[in-house]
């Protein structure tokens, strides 16, 4: 078997090309991808439960990015006033953390054009395949 052949590669190399283009989408607002991811992160979270801030820990996670990524992009966030930081009071070795107004405002600016640019790369797909898609996804995840 070729390595152009194999699933894992063309999954790579298919994540590799979308998180590409979608950079484009937010350069103008000066993200890296990991502070875009971030910020992605606790916009949709914030949207669905707005009280609850996550971890350093939390956004590693849902992120896949490891801690020292995490930490170089919280920074960077801290300095552009896009979150806020504070120490938990339940555990004081934790650090919760939001989205400050100025990161709600970047992140309700981006969001149609994520939006936009997604439905772009789907202009192609049927609604059924890119269901099947999904679950296909949601099959080969381990």
């Amino acid at each position: 078997m070729q390595l152009e052949d194999m699933l894992a590669y063309k999954v790579a190399m298919l994540a590799s090309d979308l998180s590409e283009s979608l950079s484009k989408e937010y350069a103008e607002y000066e993200l890296t991808k990991p502070e875009w991811r971030i910020l992605a992160t606790l916009g949709g979270r914030s949207e669905s439960s707005p009280t609850s801030p996550l971890t350093a820990k939390d956004i590693a996670i849902a992120t896949r990015l490891d801690k020292v990524q995490v930490s170089r992009a919280l920074e960077r966030l801290v300095e552009r006033d896009a979150i806020y930081k504070r120490v938990s009071r339940r555990d004081k070795r934790a650090t919760l953390i939001s989205l400050s107004e100025e990161g709600q405002r970047i992140y309700r600016d981006l969001l149609p054009k994520i939006v936009d640019w997604q439905n772009k790369r789907l202009q192609n797909i049927t609604e059924d395949e890119y269901l099947i898609f999904l679950k296909v996804i949601d099959a080969l995840r381990p």
